[in-house]
């Protein structure tokens, strides 16, 4: 049981108690005390009908005071028990899902560290959208996964690019091919962005629109279980545009045309690796398409609702003030 539920209770038993002692108080006879010398015939002052009257007055308004202190200190300890109700807030949210998806075979070394600068300044340019990055050569590793925490996507993309630089810190010990070799050739960049966009597969009931960003030559070394137009077909079938950055655009050649068919097949785009263009082309076209609709879970807080019982608790002090002067207390 919650124990700030007993307190509501626990000041009206305490209240209810402090009332029955001053009820108490009152009615019990006083013993008499000698308070000065004695007056002859003090009698016939007391009997008097004005003295009576007056008593009486001084009397009810003893009463109003304790009364009203009484009733203060009520409500004072309702207000202390603070009274407070659950709101739930609503938030809606229009995104979309990034994943980069980087080939990290020999061919592409000496490239791999400035598409990762690219990717950190599309990052920077980029607002509220979910960020993952998936690496691939033989096999695909997923280097972090879908997230929003943008400190977090540059530290991640930071350190793969000291790893490609070769200017990791002392304390720093990262691998960035780690898990990459584990198949039969290299480059297999049917088999990369397959695995990319099946990262999304999980998430078939988001609306948010998808978007994968493929950094590659396409230059196949080996066997692959899917070829390029095959993991673009399954990019079409999951909703998943893909932007393609070749740094080796060499202008008409058979790998270049086939990225480029691919990628434009999937309602994406194709562009050579440059700085002054590419991140602006990308982020307009990202940009452009319409936000999907992602109803987040409630954000369940707890909030005071004392209502009108402080002014209440002022009101009555206020009142026993007037009482106290009224009756020179």
């Amino acid at each position: 049981m919650d124990v700030t539920l007993l307190w509501p209770w626990a000041l009206a038993a305490l209240s209810a108690v402090a009332l029955g002692l001053a009820l108490v108080g009152l009615l019990l006879p006083r013993r008499r005390r000698d308070r000065g010398l004695p007056v002859a015939h003090v009698d016939r002052l007391t009997g008097l009908a004005a003295f009576r009257r007056a008593l009486l007055r001084y009397r009810l308004w003893i009463a109003g005071a304790l009364l009203a202190s009484i009733g203060g200190a009520v409500v004072a300890g309702a207000v202390a028990a603070r009274p407070s109700g659950v709101h739930a807030n609503q938030e809606d949210d229009y995104k979309r899902d990034i994943l980069l998806c980087l080939d990290v075979s020999g061919s592409m070394v000496d490239v791999d560290a400035e598409i990762l600068r690219v990717y950190q300044q599309l990052a920077s340019e980029l607002d509220g959208e979910r960020i993952g990055m998936r690496i691939f050569d033989a096999s695909s590793v997923m280097a972090f996964p879908l997230t929003s925490d943008y400190d977090y996507i540059a530290a991640q993309l930071g350190r793969y690019e000291r790893a490609l630089t070769g200017t990791l810190g002392p304390d720093e010990q990262f691998n960035y091919l780690a898990g990459t070799a584990n198949g039969l050739g290299a480059s297999l960049v049917g088999d990369g962005l397959a695995s990319c966009v099946l990262d999304f597969a999980d998430l078939e009931a988001s609306e948010r629109p998808r978007s994968v960003i493929l950094a590659t030559d396409n230059v196949v070394n080996g066997q692959q279980i899917f070829t390029l137009p095959q993991a673009g077909q399954l990019a079409v079938d999951h909703e998943v545009r893909v932007y393609a950055i070749n740094p080796f655009d060499w202008g008409g050649d058979m790998a270049s045309q086939e990225l480029r068919d691919v990628a434009e097949g999937t309602g994406g785009a194709y562009f050579p690796l440059d700085f002054a263009q590419t991140v602006p082309q990308i982020v307009d076209r990202v940009s452009a398409i319409e936000a999907g609709y992602i109803e987040t879970p409630p954000r369940i807080q707890v909030v005071d609702r004392p209502g009108a019982l402080p002014l209440a608790v002022l009101v009555v002090v206020g009142l026993v003030c007037a009482i106290a002067a009224r009756a020179r207390l």
